[in-house]
Formats: C-alpha cells, sequence, structure tokens
C-alpha cells in the first residue's frame, strides 16, 4: 500500500510539472492593439511637449521583440539641459473610434537599449484628460522584458493614453523598446490589434544549425535515460525496502 502511494505521488509530482512547464510557454502573441511590428499604424500616435526639444523620436525595429517580428525603439538627441521638461508620445480615443478609455487598463512592455540605465528616469505610461494618471516604468532591465501597467477609473472621462519622454538629461542614443501595448476594457475584453503585428521572421543568426539540432537532441536522450533510470533505481530501492 506504501508503495502505491509512493509512486502515486510520483505521477501526480510529474503531472504538475508538466503542466507547469507548458502555462510558462504560453504568450499571446499578436494579440495586443499595438504590437509595433512594423511602421503600419505609427501615424496613430502623436507627441507633445518637449520632443521636438529633445529629438524625442520613436521608429518600428525587428533588432528586438518579445513577440512578433519586432518593437518600437525610442531615441533621444541633445546637448544641453531641459528645463521643466514634459511631454511624450499619445494616442487618442478618437482613433480607436472609442469615447474614453474610462475602466481600460493599459499595459506596455519594456526593454532598455544598452548603455541607457541612467536615461530612463522619467518613462511611464500616462493617461490624460478630466484626471492625469501615470505608471512609472521602474526596475527596467536590458536582458529582461518589464511589463508597465495603468488602470484607468470607469468615470474618468480621459481621451488620450501614451508613454512619456524617457530623460530631460543631455543623452545622445536609443533608451527603450517598447512592445505589445494592450488596452483591456473593464469586462476582460480588449482592443484587437489593429494591424501592426507580423509573425518573426527567422534569419541565419536565430536558427539552430543541424549539427546543433543533433547535438542537442542526443543530449536531451541522453538526459531522459538518466532521468528514467534515476527513477528506476529509486523505485527499485523502495520495493526492497518494503519486500
Amino acid at each position: 500500500m506504501k508503495l502505491k502511494k509512493i509512486l502515486a505521488a510520483l505521477a501526480a509530482s510529474a503531472a504538475l510539472v508538466c503542466s507547469t512547464a507548458i502555462g510558462s510557454f504560453a504568450a499571446n502573441d499578436g494579440e495586443a492593439a499595438y504590437c509595433f511590428d512594423n511602421s503600419n499604424k505609427l501615424t496613430d500616435w502623436q507627441t507633445y511637449g518637449s520632443a521636438e526639444d529633445v529629438s524625442f523620436k520613436f521608429t518600428s525595429t525587428s533588432a528586438k521583440s518579445k513577440n512578433g517580428n519586432g518593437s518600437l525603439l525610442v531615441s533621444e538627441n541633445f546637448t544641453e539641459n531641459i528645463e521643466n521638461g514634459f511631454g511624450g508620445a499619445y494616442i487618442d480615443a478618437e482613433t480607436l473610434n472609442l469615447d474614453n478609455f474610462g475602466g481600460c487598463t493599459i499595459t506596455m512592455s519594456v526593454l532598455l537599449a544598452e548603455g541607457a540605465e541612467d536615461h530612463c528616469e522619467n518613462l511611464a505610461l500616462y493617461s490624460d484628460g478630466i484626471i492625469w494618471l501615470n505608471q512609472p516604468a521602474v526596475g527596467l532591465s536590458t536582458e529582461t522584458w518589464t511589463d508597465v501597467s495603468l488602470t484607468i477609473p470607469e468615470d474618468a472621462d480621459n481621451n488620450m493614453i501614451g508613454f512619456t519622454i524617457p530623460t530631460f538629461a543631455p543623452y545622445s542614443g536609443d533608451i527603450a523598446y517598447i512592445d505589445d501595448l494592450t488596452i483591456t476594457f473593464a469586462d476582460g475584453t480588449s482592443v484587437a490589434n489593429l494591424g501592426d503585428y507580423q509573425q518573426k521572421t527567422l534569419t541565419g543568426e536565430n536558427t539552430v544549425s543541424t549539427g546543433k539540432n543533433i547535438a542537442l537532441t542526443i543530449l536531451l536522450v541522453v538526459l531522459i535515460l538518466a532521468i528514467v533510470g534515476g527513477i528506476g533505481l529509486i523505485i527499485s530501492a523502495i520495493m526492497k525496502k518494503f519486500a
């Protein structure tokens, strides 16, 4: 009886590990309102404030992406301090045929560009209209994408959402990549992609060679055999113990 319980526990543990692994790979590729995989919808975005003073720019690039084939690359280029700087890029609710963004949760994913770790102190997700709301992008990394989320009260007649200029200290170069901006309504539904999603293009740089594939397959088989053998030894030892 004890042996059966042990085997059942092992099976349950294996099932849990498998389900966790499968869940961890789940991705909503192509479901964001703005995927930024190409420049098809960049004309929806407008800039304001000190954007011109800091040469604030954003372009679609395939250099980095969380999902799909690309992301939005944000850069600045200026040599003197900007006093009382403000501004950023935004879209208007009317562009999406919405009355306002009240009750919506806005999310974007951010990845820092190399060398920009100390030049993103003002980067935030924001909404404006009847009230100003913003969620700073903190804990950013050049290695891992960070999700930034902002929920707008249902009674807020806010007609703008966007992201702010990252820095007002002299800087020249790329600052951050932004991907998968999603707009989720209070009922859990969301704005479907507006036409800028593109599946990731595989190139020689991001594909694995045939030789590496074979080596990885052999390594995987060896690991599986080792695991199976180890489990077999454990079960054999348990059976001898209870024999």
